[in-house]
Parts: structure tokens; sequence; C-alpha cells
């Protein structure tokens, strides 16, 4: 009899009785998609668990013709159903057949694929020189000797290097042999393609597509036990739920140094009831000194133990881990898996963190309004009065007849930031349940201030979280608290000398840091390659400041200017800085006259810079300021001139020498004024212009029928900017613009609406252990590539 979906539903109604089927299952897939060798013998411990149903006995019986009583039970176990269920689920010794299973594993005969991490990408790299879409047999084990065994889980069912253990948390990771391990040779290709492993034509896979054959040809069509399996797992493993998802795996072996694991692990054996220890003493495991714990298992091995604990459990030690610095994550880094970028569950959820811990992320963003939104009405909740009195009261100036009305009105209207410091951070009460439900516990945040809680708040919901000024609004509040001190004095006695020299230090520290900003990053930015740079448009000062140096010291050689040298730690002062601009142009006019040397080279280009005709490739040089329009050329050389002009008639040098240097000849209040217009006159054209390294932070995006599409940014002192697409241009490697980036107005690439923009570098344990990503190979590219400029992807 052919069952649909509800029949099955209603056969096997128990909820214990699904979980047995969908354990078993989970067991036969673990065993079905494997690797074994082609000499692989059925031992009886592991057939002689199983239970065949009287329909699963008929089917058996019947592939015995082809095959001995072993390779046809196992075959049936493997395929698990069609009509009915081959495999008796009450009756099969569940405990035996993997303690069977996992012998044959721990043998090295049935193996899965370690995916977790770049270990196998790296290995492919150095042992296949072509692109591996397919490996045989002989190759497939050749690229899996000496890995470690792979993690995958079927429901509460976790396989790995510790056997296959019972995890708290249940999820839905089921093994595969089609594994992401290469990049191809397209330097404008992003993706890791995927490679097919090949197990042997053993007897055991010879059965089952006899098995498939037979029941094709001689049982008709299945019943739904697909679906009806899909519909038991769902909400098992929270498939609608949004604050979790499959990623996690991914996220422990792509974003964290073994160390750093190290003490994810230690932060989950702390005590005797620490989430970890009873994760594993439930299958068996005890543990006596975390540390030997630690140093006795492999990377993966921890990896496994860790998906043991409840995903709660797991965020939360990550979270103590990342808190306490014992992670230590730069601001405005975010770690995501880099080869597996799993998304799962209804809302498409994806995983990241960063120093503000862990989070689940929606494919929506605005997904996070309805988040907080929730917790909001979790904390006043509409069935405790005095709770829903508060929020009512709180909310006493917003329109609406009810307190949902003002609610949702106040949250259509209010930035997310002032919502949860109206609403959530008022008092003791209503932030312990906000942070209980974002899993944090008195012991992380007893410490923290409130501007690093509220982040921390809007990171867990998903917002953008608040930043402080970049190092230009110091100079700009420098600037500002001085020019106050000179307004304040006048005549100018001993003390009134010895409070302007005391506010101008931190003025004129300012100053040198946003010149040597300003320098480093506008030569970095129109000279360097970023195309060819690995990461592309990747910006970081100390790489920035590097090639300035490299490259103003080397312009002025034979030069009168020769004897400035520019160091690449930082330590230039005001004078070489103020001179930089001017090298600076006329290294930039000098190029601009000699552009053909700079032009790349045709093997270099991406396959569409040849084709594409409605899209150009715009980085047909290899220095970007001569793949700018002529208008923008002639601007920026028109700043580089007007910058050095104004700091050098509004005596800057000069007055910081007079007042920092103890000099007897004090500057004369017209002389400060003049040199804080001077500032203040830089300060907005640099920042402005770009030129200037300074923090865009998107606001939002729209799109209308035609498919043009608008994404707004505001920097730091409100100016705003506004990217259209399509840009004219072809996909370039540009950071994608749902993400905060250095945006450079001024910088307009020709013939395009596209403007030079730049991610936000950061160097840390996470950016070492992806040094030298991606590995291209060496091949011709294809003669034609997809284009899509209208559909951008956050590519951060």
């Amino acid at each position: 009899m052919v069952y649909t979906e509800s029949e099955l539903q209603d056969k096997y109604s128990d909820l214990e009785e699904q979980k047995s089927i969908l354990r078993l299952y989970g067991l036969s897939q673990f065993m079905g998609v494997s690797i074994v060798s082609g000499r692989y013998k059925i031992p009886t411990s592991l057939h002689e668990p199983i239970v065949l149903t009287s329909y699963g006995e008929t089917v058996c019986r019947r592939l015995m013709r082809h095959f001995k009583w072993a390779e046809a039970r196992i075959a049936c176990f493997l395929t698990f159903f069609h009509e009915e269920l081959f495999v008796d689920h009450i009756n099969t010794d569940i405990a035996a057949l993997t303690s069977a299973f996992n012998e044959e594993m721990a043998a090295g005969k049935v193996l899965h694929p370690f995916i977790w991490g770049r270990e196998l990408y790296d290995k492919a790299f150095d042992l296949f020189s072509h692109e591996p879409d397919n490996l045989d047999h002989a190759d497939t084990l050749k690229l899996l000797k000496d890995s470690p065994r792979g993690i995958f889980q079927q429901l509460d069912l976790l396989t790995g290097p510790l056997g296959i253990l019972r995890s708290f948390q249940m999820r839905a990771v089921p093994p595969t042999t089609r594994i992401p391990l290469y990049h191809c040779a397209k330097r404008s290709c992003s993706a890791v393609h995927g490679t097919y492993l090949s197990t042997s034509d053993s007897q055991v896979a010879k059965a089952q597509e006899k098995l498939d054959d037979i029941l094709e040809k001689e049982y008709g069509i299945p019943s739904a036990f697909y679906e009806f399996l899909a519909e038991v797992a769902d909400p098992l493993c929270d498939y609608y739920g949004d604050r979790r998802c499959t990623g996690e795996i991914a996220l422990l072996g792509e974003c964290f140094t073994e160390s750093e694991l190290d003490s994810v692990v230690l932060e989950s054996l702390k005590g005797k009831s620490a989430p970890l220890r009873e994760a594993l003493s439930r299958n068996g495991i005890t543990v006596g000194s975390p540390v030997e714990f630690v140093g006795d298992h492999s990377r993966a091995a921890k990896i496994q133990a860790l998906l043991l604990m409840r995903s709660r459990d797991l965020f939360a030690c990550i979270d103590r881990a990342i808190y306490t610095k014992q992670i230590d994550i730069p601001e405005h880094e975010i770690r995501e898996p880099r080869i597996i970028r799993v998304t799962s569950g209804f809302y498409e959820l994806s995983i990241e963190c960063s120093r503000y811990g862990v989070r689940v992320m929606p494919s929506d963003p605005s997904l996070a309004l309805l988040r907080l939104q929730r917790l909001i009405l979790a904390i006043y909740p509409a069935s405790e009065p005095d709770a829903s009195r508060d929020l009512h009261w709180r909310l006493r100036k917003v329109q609406g007849s009810t307190v949902e009305e003002k609610l949702q009105r106040y949250m259509g209207n209010e930035e997310p930031a002032e919502v949860v410091r109206h609403l959530i951070l008022v008092g003791p009460g209503p932030f312990s349940i906000a942070a209980e439900r974002c899993g944090l516990t008195a012991s992380d945040v007893e410490e923290m201030e409130d501007g690093e809680l509220l982040n921390i708040l809007l990171w867990k919901l998903g917002f953008s979280v608040m930043s402080g000024d970049e190092s230009t609004g110091s100079l700009q509040r420098h600037r500002e608290s001085f020019a106050q001190t000179v307004a304040a004095y006048s005549g100018y006695s001993e003390s009134d000398k010895y409070e302007i020299k005391r506010e101008s230090a931190p003025l004129f520290s300012s100053l040198e840091k946003t010149l040597d900003s300003t320098l480093s990053f506008s030569t970095w930015a129109l000279t360097f390659d970023h195309w060819s740079a690995h990461p592309r448009f990747n910006y970081y000062l100390s790489d920035a400041r590097a090639h300035m140096a490299d490259l103003l010291n080397n312009a002025a050689r034979g030069s009168s200017r020769e004897s400035i040298i520019y160091d690449s730690q930082g330590r230039n002062t005001l004078f070489p800085l103020i001179s930089g601009f001017a090298r600076l142009r006329g290294y930039l006019e000098k190029i601009a006259v000699e552009s053909e040397k700079y032009r790349r080279p045709a093997s270099d280009l991406p396959s569409y810079a040849r084709h594409a005709e409605l899209t150009p490739f715009p980085f047909v040089h290899t220095i970007p300021f001569l793949d700018l329009s002529v208008d923008s050329q002639n601007r920026i050389l028109d700043l580089l001139k007007e910058f050095t002009r104004i700091l050098e008639e509004g005596g800057v040098t000069d007055v910081r020498n007079r007042l920092q240097h103890q000099r007897e000849d004090f500057p004369k209040e017209d002389e400060l004024l003049r040199c804080l217009r001077a500032i203040g006159t830089f300060l907005d054209g640099a920042e402005s212009s770009g030129l200037c390294p300074t923090l865009f932070k998107t606001t939002g995006n729209s799109r209308d029928s035609a498919g043009r599409s608008s994404y707004s940014f505001k920097d730091y002192r409100g100016r705003d900017y506004v990217a259209k697409m399509p840009s004219g241009a072809g996909r370039a490697g540009l950071p994608g613009l749902l993400t905060d980036q250095f945006i450079v107005p001024v910088a307009n690439l020709s013939s395009s609406t596209e403007v030079l923009r730049f991610s936000i570098g950061s160097r840390s344990t996470y950016t070492e252990l992806w040094q030298e990503w991606p590995k291209y190979r060496i091949a011709s590219e294809p003669t034609t590539e997809l284009m899509d400029t209208l559909r951008v992807v956050d590519a951060s």
C-alpha cells in the first residue's frame, strides 16, 4: 500500500516512535553516505542487530537471488523504505548496531570526510594540479589519508572522532561525499567549488543499485516517507526557530584557532555541573582535568565534544571566551565561515561572531525589528498589569489607543539603539530578562559599561552596533576643545599660556594621526593594485602606511625632496606628512602621462572583460588612479595641492613648534585661529572627498520597478552617501553594499557611477588562519562568465 504523508503521520503518530525511526534512518545515512574500500566485507556484528519488517524480509529475499544474505540485508537497511519501512524500528538493536558501526569507522574501513576547516582544501591544492570536479576512489583515499573522522549529525546522533554519540541538541547535518574543495582559475570567481568523492564499487554498493532497480520495476511508486521524515524532523531540529542554526559546526571549524577552541572547551568544563561535563558524562566519557582533556584530544574531537552541548550553552561558552579576551576579536572584525557558509531553517539562518559574541542572522535583516519587539513584549508582558502599565507610561508621548499600537509606532520611527536605551537599559529587571533571552549571564555583564551592553544587545538581535568616532572624529573634538580654550583667554598670562599649551598637545597629536592616515590611505587607495590583492579592496592602516612609505620614498629618488624619508611604522612628523601630499601629487601626474606602462596584462583580466559590453571591467590598469574619470583625476590632484597649501598657509607646523617646543615667541590669537581654520578646512576637504578614511555605516536600501537600487550610508558627522545600481561597471570585487565600509566619493571610476570603496581590514588570529586564501589554480579561463550587476551580494 502506498501511503501519503498524512497517512504516515497517522500510522506513526507517537513522538518517541518517530524519533526511533529518525535515529535509525540517520544511522543508515551515516553508513550509506560514506567511503568504503573495494574489498569491504560486512561483519556479522553489523547486520545481526538489524531486524527487518515482513515487507523488508520479502524485498530482502527477492534481492538474495543476486547477493548474499548479509549484503542484501545491509542494502535494505541503507535503502530503509519504499511502500513500507524495510526496518523494524522497535526490535532493531540500535545500541548494538551503533557500536558495530563505530568499530568499522574506528578501524578506518568506513570513512567520512572532515569538511569543517581548510585542511582538505589545502591538501587538495598540493595533491591535484587540475580542478578536481570528481576524484576517483584512489584519489579520494589519497585525499582522506590521515585526516580526522568527519563530523555530521542526524537528529541527536553525532558522529566524529569520538565515535557516534548522543548530543543534547538535535540538528540536521547529514553526511555528504560532495565537499567544497577548490577555487577555480578565474580571479573573478569567489566560490569554493565542490568535488565528488568516490566510494568503491563494493558488493554493498552493487546490492543497493540492484535493489533500486528491483523497486523501480517491480514495486511501483514509493510512499511519502521523505516528506514524512522531514515533517517530523523539522520541529525537533527547530526548523522554524530563529535563534540557532546548523552553521555552528562551520563556525567552530573555520573561525577559531585551536588555542581559541581550547579556551571554549575549558570554559565549558568549568565546575562540576559544567554543560560539557554533563554532555560527555551522558555518553560515558568522564573528564578529570580539563587541561588534560584538551591536551589529549585532536581539534576535530574537541569540535565534536562541543557539539554535544545545547546550542545555547555552546554560544554562552564562546561568548564568555570572547568577553574575557581569551578570544581577542578586534573592533569591526566579523568572523564567519569562508568555505561552508551554511544557511538553514525557515529563515535561512547563518552564524557569525564578533567582539560582541555569537549571533544567528536571518537572511532578511528586517526580522531584527521583530526580534526586538518580541523581546520588549517579553519584558513587559500584557499578562502582568504592572509591567504593562510601565510600558504604557514609557510610551505615554507616543500616539496610539493601545500599548501595542504605541509600541509599533514607536519602533517604526525610532532608531533601534534608542529603543533599547529607553525600554531595556532602564534598570536591572528589564535588562536581566533581555540578557537571559540573549544568552548572557550575570558574570558576563557585571563589569561592562552601558555602551558595551547596548552593543551586545543590538548585535545579538541582528542590528549594526554603535561605534565611536573614527580618528578624524577625535581630531574634530580636539579642534573644538582647543578653539574654546583659545576663546576663553585674552592677553595670555603665563597661566593662560599653560592651559593653551596643555590643550594643544592632544590637538596636534590627533592632527598627526589624521594626516598619517589620510596620506597613507589616499596613496594606497589610488596607487595599489586592489584587484590582484587577497582579500580585495580591504583597508588596513599598517599595510597602507607601508605602501605609502615605499612609494613616496622611491618617488623622490634623485630629486631635491629626497631628504624627506617616510617611516613605514608611522613615526612621521607634521612637516613630512604635509609635504607628502605634494609628493603624491607629483607621482600621480607622472604616471598619468605614462598610463600605458601600467595597463593590466590581458592574461590577468577576468574573462568577462573581453566579452561583457554592458558591464565593462573597470580596473584595466594596475594603478586605480588611472581608471578614474578625467574629472576625478583632476579633482584629486587639485585637492592634494590644496591640502599642502592650506596647512602651510595656516602656519600649522610653525604654531605647533612654538607651542610644544618651549619657545619664547608664543603664537598670537590670530595665528592660533588661522591654524584652527586651516585644520578645519583640511579636515572638511579630506573627509568629504573620502581621501581621509572615513567609515560609512549602512542606513538602508531600496529598489524600484525598473530594477534601480539605492544603498544609503552615513558617516560619523551625519553626512550621507548614496550608491546607485546599476553602476555601469562590471563585477570588480568591491565590498558588498550592505556592509559598513570606507567610501571615496571623489574617486569616480571611468564611465561609471561607481567609486572606490573598501572593506574594514583587521589583524587577528582569524586573519592569520585565512592567510594565502583563496588559492587559485593555474588554468585558462573559460570564454564566458555570468554577470549579475543588479543583484548585490553582501561579501564582507
